[in-house]
């Protein structure tokens, strides 16, 4: 049998990005801040195809997130946290900061997101307490 060249036993790994993408120069300013913000917070490679679609709408609510929390402060500032205004846009930055929240974990872009539990898989339900190295065949005198 032939000898194999060391290039054909490398290991590559499939990664599904392409790098660290760039933003798209459609969006604003703030938004392209943010989209560089959660890429750098990613592990190079993360993001491909679907996952800059959603980062692009992630990068959208967040800007209109931290535009609604600079007019709360705004507010907070004048004595006018209790208007109705304010209470409509606490409500609305809630749903906002919520979306926001999703997006990240779906790109599983914050730590814990990325984190796996250590019970994760310990226990199984309907699988046996016993190790393969721990089962023995049956003998003749355990059968009769």
């Amino acid at each position: 049998m032939p000898r194999k060249a060391a290039a054909e036993l490398a290991v590559v790994p499939t990664l599904p990005g392409r790098g660290r993408p760039e933003p798209p120069a459609d969006l604003d300013p703030l938004e392209q801040r943010i989209w560089r913000e959660v890429v750098d917070a990613l592990p190079g490679h993360w993001l491909d195809s679907a996952g800059q679609l959603i980062l692009r709408r992630l990068a959208a609510q967040a800007a209109v997130s931290e535009i609604q929390e600079v007019r709360m402060r705004q507010l907070r500032a004048q004595g006018r946290d209790n208007t109705e205004e304010a209470v409509e846009l606490v409500a609305t930055h809630g749903a906002v900061t919520k979306i926001v929240a999703h997006l990240l974990t779906q790109l599983r872009a914050t730590p814990y997101s990325r984190m796996r539990p250590r019970t994760a898989g310990s226990k199984l339900e309907g699988v046996p307490e016993s190790r393969p190295w721990e089962i023995r065949a049956k003998t003749s005198a355990q059968t009769a």
